[in-house]
C-alpha cells in the first residue's frame, strides 16, 4: 500500500505537457520584399487571421481551408496584386475570406471563389483579367463598393452561387473565346440580390440569367442601372426569374449575334416589376421582348417604350 501511494504522488507532482495554443495573427506584407503566399504559410488556418498588404505584389495567391482570413490593402489605390494570364491573382477554395482595399490587376482570373467558400469583397478594383474578372463557383459572396472593369469574357460570373452587390460597378467587359463579354453572367441556379448596381458599356449582355437563376433588386437600398451594353440589357431565360424595381434600362444595343433589346424574357422565364420607378426606353431593337413562354407582371408601374409583353394582371 505504501509503494502505491508513493507512485500516485509522483504522477500528481510530474509536470503536465500542454500543447501550445494556436493564436490569431496579423501579418504585414510589404510587396517587393515579402509575399502574401509566404505570409499564409505562417498562419494557422483554423484561427482568425489578417494580412495587411502594402504596395503591389506580383504573385498568384492560393487560399485553401481558412476559417477566417482578411486580406486588406493598407492604402486604397496603391495596394494590390498583379500578374500575367498564367494564373489567378486570388484562388480561394473552401475558405471564408474578406478582401478589401486592393487593386487586382491582370491574371487569368482576378478572383476565383469556389467550393463552398464565402468571399466578402469591399472597395476593391478588379481589372484586366483575361478569363473572368470575378468568378463564383458553388460559393457565396458579398460585394460593397467594388469596381469590376475591363475584364475579358465576363465581369462577374456565377455558377450555382449566391451574391449580394451593394453600390458596385461592372464596366467595359470585352468579348473573349469563352463569353461574349457579359457584365454579369449567371448560370445553374445562381441568385443575385441588388442593392445598388451599375452595369455599363459591356460588349455582351449587361446581366444574363440562365438555368433557374434569379435576380432581385431592392430599390430602397441603391440605384440599379443597366445601360449602353452592346448585346442587350437584361436577358432572362431557361426557367429563370427576376423581381425588379427602380431600374433604368437604356441605351442597350443589338449585338452581332442577334441578341439585343432592353429586357428579354424567354424560355419559361418571368420578370415581375415592383416597388419603385422603372424605366426601359431607348434600347435596340426594342425595349422589352417576351416569347410565347415568357411572362411579365407589374407593368402598370413601368415606363416602357416598345414591347410585345402583355401583363395578365392588367
Amino acid at each position: 500500500m505504501f509503494k502505491a501511494i508513493k507512485w500516485f504522488a509522483y504522477v500528481a507532482a510530474a509536470p503536465m505537457l500542454i500543447a501550445p495554443v494556436a493564436k490569431a495573427k496579423t501579418v504585414n506584407v510589404t510587396c517587393g520584399s515579402t509575399k502574401i503566399n509566404d505570409a499564409l504559410k505562417t498562419l494557422d488556418p483554423s484561427q482568425s487571421n489578417v494580412i495587411r498588404v502594402s504596395g503591389v505584389c506580383n504573385e498568384f495567391v492560393t487560399i485553401t481551408d481558412f476559417a477566417e482570413l482578411s486580406v486588406v490593402g493598407t492604402n486604397q489605390g496603391s495596394s494590390g496584386i498583379s500578374g500575367s494570364s498564367a494564373g489567378s491573382l486570388l484562388w480561394i477554395v473552401r475558405s471564408h475570406v474578406q478582401i478589401s482595399n486592393l487593386t487586382l490587376n491582370g491574371g487569368s482570373w482576378g478572383v476565383m471563389c469556389r467550393d463552398f467558400s464565402v468571399c466578402v469583397l469591399s472597395e476593391n478594383t478588379v481589372e484586366n483579367a483575361s478569363t473572368r474578372g470575378v468568378e463564383l463557383d458553388n460559393a457565396d459572396a458579398t460585394f460593397s463598393g467594388d469596381l469590376i472593369q475591363n475584364n475579358m469574357n465576363a465581369g462577374l460570373s456565377m455558377t450555382a452561387s449566391r451574391a449580394r452587390v451593394t453600390k458596385v460597378k461592372v464596366l467595359n467587359t470585352v468579348a473573349g473565346s469563352l463569353n461574349p463579354g457579359n457584365g454579369i453572367d449567371m448560370q445553374n441556379g445562381s441568385a443575385l440580390t441588388v442593392e445598388g448596381l451599375t452595369v455599363d458599356g459591356n460588349a455582351g449582355t449587361g446581366v444574363s440569367l440562365i438555368g433557374f437563376s434569379s435576380l432581385q433588386s431592392r430599390p430602397w437600398a441603391g440605384e440599379f442601372s443597366v445601360t449602353n451594353n452592346l448585346s442587350g440589357g437584361i436577358w432572362i431565360t431557361a426557367n429563370s426569374s427576376a423581381f425588379i424595381g427602380g431600374v433604368a434600362v437604356t441605351g442597350n444595343q443589338l449585338g452581332p449575334d442577334g441578341d439585343g433589346a432592353g429586357i428579354v424574357i424567354t424560355g419559361n422565364s418571368s420578370a415581375q416589376f415592383w416597388a419603385g420607378s422603372t424605366t426601359i426606353t431607348g434600347n435596340q431593337p426594342g425595349d422589352m421582348f417576351c416569347s410565347v413562354n415568357g411572362f411579365a407582371g407589374g407593368l402598370g408601374g413601368v415606363t416602357v417604350g416598345s414591347t410585345n409583353c402583355a401583363d395578365p394582371y392588367q
